[in-house]
């Protein structure tokens, strides 16, 4: 018989850690990014230029995973990726009052 080792507790030896509030939320959003590389979008530029129909086309897709999409390609093209996969509200706030369009 095997002896398991016993999980430490997040809270255990200390307070609980920054992340570990985001992280189910943030777990989405990774599994959607491996999908998209798993389908051969593999750059900043592939992931922005996705159509609507490319989107639909992945395999396995739901409305939840093309919101994600969705708000990657925003985060893509305001610079802050790194923000909206840490769950940065800051970030966030940001982006709702920013323009997408073209330069000005």
């Amino acid at each position: 018989m095997k002896k398991r080792k016993k999980r430490r507790s997040k809270t255990e030896g200390g307070d609980k850690l920054p992340f570990d509030a985001e992280m189910g939320k943030n777990q989405k959003a990774i599994k959607v990014l491996q999908r998209l590389f798993d389908a051969g979008y593999g750059t900043e530029k592939e992931i922005v230029n996705m159509t609507m129909d490319e989107m639909l086309a992945l395999p396995g897709v739901n409305v939840a995973n093309l919101c994600i999409i969705s708000e990657l390609q925003k985060s893509i093209k305001a610079n802050k990726v790194i923000s909206y996969l840490s769950g940065n509200t800051e970030a966030k706030e940001e982006m709702k009052g920013a323009d997408y369009g073209g330069t000005t």
